[in-house]
């Protein structure tokens, strides 16, 4: 990412500047054109989303961009969607949505999964999302799959990662189309990382009973917590 990380070492000005009178829409500019701690003490004191300015500032400070602003503003859009989920139906937020959900911030990622929810009632909002998060997930299984665990375990945990909020993200959808989901769900099952076969495991309820049994290989893991998510999926 291009940001650079600010230290913020002004508690006073801080201070001062948390405890002034300022509208929602002058918050809404320091977020815009402040400093990383003013964007970051406007995003904790904003209230509401209620126009399609406020919701650009707003995803425009979710990537690319300090951490601490990156967490405010994820924490935040978890109210601001379930309010105002028409202001998000935007294509262009998908993609912004589809790089925050693998943040290297773990709290930034179950935020924005958290937030998007609200977006699941909305047609094209599903099938563009499930479409782009399965391609990257295959994409990212197939870099795992050529990885040497042993060998190059700080690149494979990246990847590792990524797959796993992939397939959290996933679960949020009621429906998904079984064809789709069924080539991605065989090749994380056998990823060595137990994690990924736990989220495996949790996202079969979403294939038929003749697809699941395909992947009977979970059936016989011996990790406890893969074994814990085939007893208690829904």
């Amino acid at each position: 990412m291009s940001y650079r990380e600010e230290k913020i070492s002004d508690f006073d000005g801080c201070c001062k500047f948390f405890e002034s009178d300022l509208s929602q829409d002058e918050l809404y500019d320091r977020l815009k054109h402040g400093t990383i701690a003013e964007k970051q003490l406007s995003c904790v004191r904003l209230s509401d989303c209620n126009n399609n300015e406020q919701a650009e500032i707003l995803m425009d400070n979710l990537t690319g961009i300090d951490g601490k602003v990156r967490e405010s503003v994820s924490f935040k859009l978890k109210t601001f969607i379930a309010m105002r989920p028409e202001l998000f139906c935007r294509k262009d937020f998908y993609e912004i949505f589809l790089d925050a959900i693998i943040d290297i911030n773990g709290n930034i990622c179950r935020n924005v999964i958290s937030a998007l929810e609200a977006l699941t009632p909305k047609r094209y909002f599903c099938e563009y999302f499930i479409k782009n998060i399965i391609a990257r997930a295959l994409a990212v299984t197939g870099t795992i799959e050529k990885f040497e665990y042993k060998d190059r375990k700080y690149v494979t945990n990246k990847e590792v990662f990524k797959l796993y909020w992939y397939l959290e993200t996933l679960g949020i959808f009621s429906e998904i189309a079984a064809e789709e989901l069924f080539p991605l769900l065989e090749r994380t099952s056998k990823i060595e990382e137990y994690t990924i076969r736990e989220k495996t495991a949790r996202l079969l309820s979403k294939l038929p009973p003749e697809m699941a049994e395909k992947l009977d290989g979970l059936n016989f893991d011996n990790n406890f917590y893969v074994n814990l998510a085939l007893k208690t999926r829904v």
